[in-house]
């Protein structure tokens, strides 16, 4: 993100910093590997082109389907060698073994982003190419450097013969000093019988009392003044060579640093370019893994200023409270371009304003968002959230939303989505609603998207006087005294303020007489308002079981249809089968019959003829004449093969070969072939206390919680039968997490079951690893 001073004018500056855009930021670059997904992360901006929004959502799709493959990007943390590829390209720079093996890690890492790249067939794959390792200098650094960033034998064969040299002229020469303090002439003169090394020279401990009796040339002195550290005269020429020696060693290293060097800047610019690259991988790579904790999704992006959103969330309370934010559906363009917000304070007024503007930024971003449904592509958005009064620059809580809005209007558009909180507060109600409803007007002439919070009952009557804008309100539990955070569309939510300070503690004499005098003010719809919103909640949740129940009955329907079908197809294929086989066996008698005929008539022998044609009636009387399979009768008991289930036959539909069964309290027809007459059959009944319900009302999910493995077992499949009873599809198994018996008997279960098409964890929201959802056949 671009740097700003804390007072910029720049509106998308502000409108980024009001929907907590440096949070979720914060975030993202704290979930990068390395430096340069978190420079990407940083350096992406929202307000991007169109085609920009929708390449990096392709980029994170790609990604996704990747580690979906099992194909999972690099992870490992490298380091930052910015500075020294800038060094490398000055002439006649040399690194250190220890730069230079930094080098070969981020080389290295090129080369395993390249194999990740080329190892599945997409839009991404074609990033390989600028990614992949410069080979000659890849070669060259591993061959020269050790894990510790230091020159190996094997860096030139120069370096490989010196260091030979070197260790054979330091072996000598120990060996001639080890000598002459073994010499029994001098084996007195020695403060100690070892071989010590000062200022680069091999030499010998000499006592100070023997100075002078030793020829020797002094180099250093001991602390005490007792030892003199001398250099035999016989093992001068050994020193000098050693020296000689070392220094062309240390020459050649010195080279070896040098060309290391010269390569690593004719290569900066290509590592450059494959840094970016990797930095795109890793922060999409990250973005995908943040966005999992709040449970996100990777939506398309509409060219058209509209969206239409279900299960909205905030990124940030999903990721701090997954299992507790409540997810709202939201709606704006075409015939409807405003919504008007109401509701009590701390109702998610602002939390849902923030929601709306942040998802939309995700997106631009690349980054999945906590809600379904489709975005719209908007040039602006616009938001004027939050207290911004400043008394060093005299402007109070009314002056400041004023110049804020000063800005966003002179920018809103037909393009623009415009967030407003709170629009009008600050100064006399009369005059803010008044300032309210114009800037709403001036706004809907200009073509603005915009969603706009209050709590001035003038603007809901604003709302309900106009076709375009949409009036909402934030649900709030009366008897609980407290907010539900669900938007109610089609209705203005109350403010609910005298609740909410009872709540609190105000003295009760006071709110009583609060209460009388707001009474006396309150117009009549207001009041039948504040009592309809009860009925209403009602009203909702008996509409969405009505909906649910409808969806199930219709999705029973499908199902049974698609039976249907398959067993007429099923009929169908046998009777052509033996079709086929009743014609083969005709043609073949007919043959039989012909070569009789014609021995007859040739007057061969007729006794094998007549043989013949006696044994051919004789196979084809059983298959003409055979009976049809008897059918059951009404009340007959056997087993629904399917669910290997004991029914009683209600109805017999001879002609359609089918039968009427009741299993589990439904009604069912079914062809004859999946039931198998068995008169000692018991039919199941229902117990006391078991999970199990009849399939009109089969529940989504059983709760194992408490209940030993074997027992959870029975009453396991008890449901999945149950569950395929019902044309259920899905079914969700509460096991709890504890420590995991009962999830691994369901998974166990899942593997077995042949009915089971799937088997997962749920997702974070709806039970993690407590919860299994298995998919039905």
């Amino acid at each position: 993100m671009a740097e700003a001073t804390e007072r910029s004018p720049d509106p998308a500056w502000t409108t980024w910093l009001m929907l907590d855009g440096p949070a979720l930021l914060d975030a993202w670059t704290q979930a990068c590997a390395h430096e340069y997904g978190r420079r990407d992360a940083a350096a992406r901006l929202p307000w991007v082109s169109l085609a920009q929004v929708r390449e990096r959502l392709h980029w994170s799709f790609c990604v996704q389907e990747r580690d979906r493959q099992g194909v999972s990007a690099p992870t490992a943390a490298l380091p930052d060698i910015a500075s020294l590829l800038q060094l490398a390209q000055r002439p006649g720079a040399v690194l250190s073994g220890k730069e230079l093996l930094q080098i070969l890690r981020i080389v290295e890492e090129q080369g395993r982003y390249a194999d990740y790249l080329q190892a599945v067939t997409d839009d991404l794959q074609h990033w390989a190419a600028s990614v992949a390792p410069d080979a000659a200098l890849l070669q060259m650094l591993a061959r020269s450097l050790d894990a510790d960033g230091v020159l190996q034998d094997s860096a030139s064969p120069e370096l490989a013969r010196l260091r030979q040299d070197l260790r054979r002229a330091r072996d000598t020469l120990q060996q001639q000093l080890n000598a002459t303090l073994r010499d029994p002439r001098w084996r007195d003169f020695w403060q100690d019988p070892v071989v010590v090394q000062r200022s680069g020279r091999f030499l010998l401990p000499l006592k100070i009392q023997f100075k002078g009796r030793f020829r020797a040339i002094i180099h250093d002195r001991s602390a005490s003044g007792g030892t003199l550290f001398v250099e035999p005269l016989d093992a001068v020429d050994a020193n000098n060579r050693l020296w000689e020696v070392e220094r062309a060693v240390l020459e050649e290293q010195e080279r070896i640093l040098q060309e290391l060097t010269r390569r690593v800047g004719q290569a900066a610019e290509a590592i450059r370019a494959a840094l970016v690259c990797m930095g795109r991988i890793e922060a999409t790579r990250a973005g995908l893994e943040l966005a999992a904790a709040w449970g996100g999704e990777l939506l398309p992006v509409q060219a058209e200023s509209q969206f239409d959103l279900r299960d909205l969330r905030h990124p940030l309370l999903a990721l701090r409270h997954p299992e507790r934010v409540v997810g709202n559906a939201l709606a704006l363009g075409q015939s409807q371009r405003q919504l008007v917000i109401t509701g009590p304070n701390a109702g998610g007024k602002t939390a849902l304003l923030k929601a709306l503007g942040l998802c939309h930024l995700l997106a631009y971003l690349g980054l999945p968002v906590p809600a379904r449904g489709q975005l719209g592509y908007f040039s602006q958005i616009l938001a004027v959230i939050g207290d911004a009064q400043d008394i060093q620059a005299d402007l109070s809580t009314f002056s400041a939303q004023l110049e804020r809005l000063r800005r966003v209007l002179g920018q809103a558009d037909a393009h623009s989505l415009l967030l407003l909180d709170e629009l009008g507060n600050g100064t006399d109600p009369r005059e803010g609603a008044a300032l309210a409803r114009a800037i709403g007007s001036e706004l809907l002439e200009r073509g603005a998207l915009t969603v706009l919070t209050s709590h001035m009952e003038a603007l809901k009557r604003y709302a309900l006087e106009r076709p375009e804008i949409l009036l909402g309100g934030m649900g709030f539990d009366v008897q609980a005294l407290r907010p539900t955070y669900r938007l109610q569309l089609g209705m203005g939510g109350a403010s609910h303020g005298l609740a909410i300070a009872r709540r609190l503690g105000l003295p009760s004499s006071v709110l009583d007489r609060a209460e009388a005098i707001h009474a006396s003010e309150q117009e009549d719809w207001e009041l039948w308002e504040a009592r309809r919103e009860s009925l209403l909640q009602e009203a909702q949740q008996e509409r969405l079981e009505a909906e649910r129940l409808r969806a199930e009955a219709e999705r029973l329907q499908a199902r049974w249809r698609k039976e249907q079908e398959l067993a007429a197809a099923a009929r169908e294929r046998a009777a052509d089968e033996a079709r086929r086989q009743w014609e083969a066996l005709l043609a073949r008698a007919r043959a039989e019959v012909r070569a009789a005929i014609a021995a007859l008539k040739a007057g061969r022998d007729t006794a094998a003829a007549t043989a013949r044609l006696d044994a051919l009636d004789a196979e084809l009387r059983p298959a003409a004449t055979a009976a049809p399979q008897k059918l059951p009768a009404a009340g007959d008991r056997g087993l629904f093969l399917p669910l290997r289930q004991a029914v009683e036959v209600l109805r017999v539909d001879a002609s359609g070969q089918r039968l009427q069964i009741e299993i589990r309290g439904k009604q069912l027809w079914i062809p004859l072939e999946q039931f198998q007459l068995d008169p000692g059959a018991t039919l199941a009944e229902e117990r006391g206390g078991s999970h199990y319900r009849a399939p009109e009302s089969h529940p989504w999910r059983l709760d194992l919680r408490g209940q030993r493995r074997d027992v959870a077992r029975v009453a396991l499949e008890r449901h999945v039968d149950g569950a395929i009873a019902a044309g259920r599809q899905q079914v969700e198994v509460l096991h709890g997490t504890g420590n995991g018996v009962l999830a691994e008997m369901v998974r166990e279960f899942a593997q077995s079951d042949a009915r089971v098409l799937a088997w997962r964890m749920a997702r974070p929201e709806q039970g993690g690893g407590g919860v299994s959802e298995l998919d039905l056949r």
